[in-house]
């Protein structure tokens, strides 16, 4: 454990988003409320942040806001949940933009994605990001992608340098799940939109300390923001249940 928690940890799920990559589903379920295993993924969500201790949940919601919070609010109080607040945006605010309106009165506080599916160690995660002194957390993972393709390299007459059949791109990807400080939403002008893409790289021109965790050890992540993803992680997620300790009495 970090020295540096407070009494009662906060954390932001953000619901607020239409979900268009997975229609006809979400015409009339947001993207936050679709099941996997039979449970919403939002709630998948929030029993993982309060196994992980942070007891204090607010929802940022937009579209079909009131799907969500009636789900939610009639949850209140259960056991392996948190407590609940709601914010419901007047216009779409991006993915960093609605965490400036939200009340949120703790120094720092954990941000996820409300369509992701991970066993993510989010304990660590917050304590990386005290013990780092930083402005903003990213968790981050190794990925690679092999091209379908040759990659071809000219030179500036058009001359092939080199010819290297299907490549293999290493990257590291944004996981969707963050660490804010109070001073990040400084960094965010009143009633803006804006993407967390960009608020990063406005802390960084700014001098600020932006930080990656690196989880090295395996974890299961997947984003159900498209059709494919969302059939794998219902697939998938009978299979891994021992390594989901918050997920006790979801459909096998």
């Amino acid at each position: 454990m970090g020295q540096n928690r407070e009494v009662k940890m906060k954390a932001v799920i953000l619901a607020g988003g239409r979900g268009t990559r997975l229609l006809p589903y979400t015409i009339v379920i947001p993207k936050p409320m679709l099941p996997i295993g039979g449970m919403p993924v939002v709630e998948i969500i929030a029993k993982q942040l309060y196994h992980y201790g942070f007891e204090d949940v607010t929802i940022s919601l937009g579209y079909l806001s009131d799907m969500v919070k009636v789900f939610l609010s009639g949850k209140q109080g259960e056991p392996g949940l948190p407590d609940f607040s709601f914010h419901v945006e007047n216009s779409p605010k991006g993915t960093a933009g609605p965490i400036k309106e939200l009340e949120i009165s703790a120094e720092n506080f954990v941000v996820m994605n409300g369509d992701i599916l991970t066993n993510l160690n989010l304990s660590e995660l917050y304590d990386f990001h005290c013990e780092k002194s930083a402005t903003l957390t990213i968790a981050i993972r190794h990925t690679s992608y092999q091209l379908p393709f040759g990659a071809v390299t000219i030179n500036e007459k058009y001359e092939v340098l080199n010819f290297e059949e299907k490549p293999k791109i290493e990257l590291m990807d944004n996981i969707g799940a963050y660490v804010y400080s109070q001073r990040a939403l400084t960094f965010i002008h009143e009633d803006e939109k804006i993407d967390v893409n960009t608020l990063v790289l406005r802390l960084i021109e700014a001098g600020e300390k932006v930080c990656a965790y690196l989880n090295v050890g395996p974890y299961y992540w997947i984003d159900i923001g498209t059709h494919a993803d969302y059939e794998k992680a219902n697939e998938e997620l009978a299979g891994l249940l021992s390594e989901f300790p918050f997920l006790k009495g979801i459909k096998k």
